[in-house]
């Protein structure tokens, strides 16, 4: 796997969603799920808003500029790193019965780590994650979501093997009125490292067609969208350039989801369901984990750094 593969599936996968879906061809297979949704008893949004439907393909690339980690260990040395990466992600719905839907999809990253320190060469991660979800619309207020997610982590250095790492959680969404909803639940990431488990709770405002506050961890935010064609997000998200691994190569990669981004993004309609997105802001909190002899330390200190990122993104008009 290398990057220009990650790039070229990015683009067949998003662009050929979006050329299918505005083709016009009334069998085509995106135009058939989204009538099957738009007439089955789910429920995704009650109230007029301009803020569009959630992404079910990307593909984008990200820069992270250099971050300094200082281990708090006597002994070890301090690493400034940087990190580029490509990604790519989709996932298509299939609708069950008239309240059940079945979400299957893919994930592919290729993260270039470049480190600057003496004792610990720089490498490129490949990940492959395999999500697959559920989705049941109880009754008219509440829904109930399930999901599992493997992923597989292996860098390019010798010695290096497939690391697999485990997301998973359920969940329940209870509308309190068109322009206000809540989710509870439970999340669990199981992986080499420390395991991760914790409960969930979340909430999302629809002020009015332009303005949205969302607290859905890990993606609070708020969004603006003075139209149908733009969209404004101020926010967190899951760093991209947070990692676990050992400096000696014995294949321990992994991903971590405590670190976290802040920043603007600004989204543009291309076409129907094809949108452009530029991001751009601080990775304050990002955790480079390090094992080994030379630097094993479970306190560190990452400093701020810059990031952006650009991105194209499938988001289907569902009209309910």
């Amino acid at each position: 796997m290398n990057r220009k593969w990650c790039i070229a599936l990015g683009i067949s996968l998003v662009t050929g969603l979006a050329s299918a879906d505005s083709a016009g061809e009334d069998d085509s297979l995106m135009r058939r799920l989204t009538r099957q949704f738009e007439n089955s008893d789910i429920e995704f949004q009650r109230a007029a808003s301009n803020i569009p439907f959630l992404p079910v393909a990307f593909l984008g690339a990200s820069y992270y500029g250099d971050a300094d980690v200082d281990t708090n260990r006597r002994g070890a040395k301090d690493i400034s790193y940087d990190v580029t990466a490509v990604s790519q992600a989709a996932g298509m719905p299939f609708l069950l019965t008239e309240r059940d839907a079945l979400i299957v999809g893919e994930y592919v990253s290729i993260a270039d780590i470049d480190i600057e320190t003496t004792n610990t060469d720089s490498f490129t991660v490949a990940t492959l994650g395999l999500p697959v979800g559920w989705l049941r619309q109880i009754d008219p207020d509440w829904q109930s979501v399930a999901f599992v997610m493997p992923m597989g982590h292996r860098d390019d250095r010798d010695g290096s093997e497939w690391t697999w790492q485990y997301m998973g959680g359920a969940f329940a969404r209870y509308v309190q009125h068109d322009r206000l909803w809540w989710a509870f639940g439970f999340y669990a990431d199981v992986g080499p490292g420390d395991d991760f488990y914790i409960p969930y709770v979340g909430a999302s405002w629809s002020i009015n067609e332009r303005w949205t506050v969302s607290a859905m961890m890990p993606w609070p935010a708020i969004l603006y969208a003075p139209d149908k064609n733009w969209l404004l997000r101020l926010g967190a998200s899951p760093s991209g350039a947070s990692w676990s691994f050992n400096p000696q190569g014995s294949g321990d990669t992994t991903v971590n989801l405590d670190a976290w981004d802040f920043g603007l993004s600004a989204e543009r309609r291309l076409a129907k369901d094809l949108w452009l997105s530029v991001e751009a802001g601080v990775g304050g909190f990002r955790g480079l984990r390090l094992s080994g002899t030379d630097v094993d330390a479970p306190d560190l200190d990452v400093s701020t750094a810059p990031y952006a990122e650009i991105a194209l993104r499938f988001r289907p008009s569902l009209q309910f």
